[in-house]
């Protein structure tokens, strides 16, 4: 699937350094006025917006601007205020509103931020209608802000909207008899911090938090998805059933087993998949993941008799197939997990308390749910490169690739790509053996140097390492 050719919207919304750029103020106020304005347009009538933000120092300077220019252009306001990604997606739902807009980088570290929207059904937001913003936002042309009593109001429903989605959570899961559960939940200093305390209070989980106090700079430094160290290190000298980590805008998670061990979105997705299916709950037997899962999985799913349909790298094309297909759970390795029975975006909240219940219910540790199968070797090597050509049109490369296809068979992978935010090729090889998967990984990334690399340093990071 090829990258759109967008200036303002990548392949989750906005996304750069905060107050430089399309996420200048200036810029974010004349964004909300042209969403205002296209939107009505598209509508024909006054659009209701509903507006949150991530816990990062720049998100209530950009949501004071968005909402200013969104309220310049018409639009009526409903604000958040700092709450998770998956609760603007579903609070979207519940006021009827037209259009959900976050401002936050994800797990991006305090100096970044983004803005992504969510269409009224809470899905993703259309291609068509960010093509429209993207071509009013290209043109040079000045808006007509309405003015007097014209312009939209802004409403603040800074702790309803908290207590609404955290009340839903909390209705989903009262039956699952999760009281007396006991977990370490690191919050990334994020969004999930208004809302994940209350949701385990009212279901009776016990837990110790860790990065859970914001302030503004600190989200996702060292804490979080995408660093577990001390989440690992707490977990395993604690008294508890798992650990949780969050990402700072709460759409992810990664577990750790009571042994300290951590499980990914893969050993999320094994677990939640088979449970599915006996349960009659796996439409078509099948789970979309991306071309970066491990080929354990896909293996172990197959000895259970469920395929595993692979897509780009993207929660916006595992979002697709699920769509396509009619599928019933999808994610990638990150710990992004769909579960469209629920909703049509990812919640780390969710999935988490998801596997909380099949372990409570299956009378099963989350050790012994996760080591169900063996990863494979998967090892990521990142090429700086001067250019972007068809790898296979570059003759070492094919040669490389071809004999690492005899040599592996199907008992491993390569998977070439390139970044789609940085000038890098990235080589990604899985193998039974740590050596197969380094020596392969090495060979072909040598090729592709030989033909089109920088020649600065390439980096090579261990995804899985059996």
């Amino acid at each position: 699937m090829q990258k759109r050719k967008t200036k303002y919207f990548g392949t989750d919304g906005i996304r750069g350094k905060a107050n430089v750029g399309p996420l200048d103020v200036a810029e974010v106020l004349r964004l909300g006025e042209v969403t205002a304005e296209v939107l009505s347009q598209q509508k024909k009538g006054r659009v209701k917006v509903g507006l949150g933000w991530d816990t990062r120092i720049s998100s209530p300077a950009l949501a004071a601007a968005l909402s200013a220019g969104l309220a310049s252009g018409d639009a009526q306001v409903l604000r958040f205020g700092v709450i998770p990604t998956p609760a603007v997606s579903q609070l979207t739902r519940h006021y009827k509103l037209d259009v959900g807009i976050v401002i936050s980088a994800s797990h991006n570290p305090a100096e970044d931020n983004g803005i992504k929207y969510f269409a009224a059904t809470g899905d993703k937001f259309p291609d068509k209608s960010e093509a429209a913003l993207e071509k009013k936002l290209a043109s040079n042309k000045r808006n007509h802000p309405k003015t007097g009593v014209q312009v939209g109001m802004i409403h603040d429903l800074l702790g309803e909207a908290a207590n609404v989605y955290a009340a839903d959570m909390v209705k989903r899961f009262v039956d699952e008899k999760l009281a007396g559960l006991r977990v370490v939940a690191d919050l990334a200093n994020g969004a999930t911090c208004r809302t994940v305390p209350r949701v385990f209070v009212d279901l009776g989980i016990s837990a110790k938090y860790l990065a859970d106090i914001p302030d503004g700079i600190n989200i996702n430094h060292k804490c979080g998805s995408c660093y577990l160290t001390t989440a690992i290190r707490e977990t395993k000298k604690s008294p508890v059933h798992a650990g949780l980590a969050f990402d700072g805008d709460g759409d992810r998670v990664m577990l750790i087993d009571e042994k300290g061990k951590v499980v990914n979105g893969d050993r999320i997705m094994g677990i939640l998949a088979v449970h599915y299916a006996a349960k009659g709950r796996l439409p078509k037997r099948t789970v979309a993941a991306t071309v970066m899962s491990n080929l354990g999985l896909e293996l172990y799913l197959k000895s259970k008799n469920i395929h595993m349909l692979r897509t780009s790298v993207g929660d916006r094309f595992v979002s697709q197939a699920i769509k396509k297909k009619g599928l019933g759970l999808g994610g990638e390795q990150s710990g992004h997990i769909l579960l469209p029975r629920f909703g049509p975006t990812g919640d780390g909240l969710l999935t988490a308390l998801e596997v909380l219940s099949v372990m409570k219910e299956k009378g099963k540790s989350l050790s012994q749910l996760a080591g169900e199968w063996r990863d494979f070797p998967q090892l990521l090597v990142n090429i700086p490169v001067k250019s972007r050509p068809d790898f296979m049109k570059l003759k070492r490369v094919k040669e490389e690739v071809l004999a690492a296809k005899r040599s592996l068979k199907d008992r491993g992978r390569i998977n070439l790509r390139y970044s789609g935010t940085e000038v890098l090729a990235r080589v990604m090889i899985e193998a039974e053996a740590v050596e197969q998967a380094q020596c392969w990984a090495h060979r072909i990334g040598d090729a592709i140097d030989s033909h089109i690399g920088s020649g600065k340093r390439r980096v090579a990071t261990w995804l899985t390492c059996a």
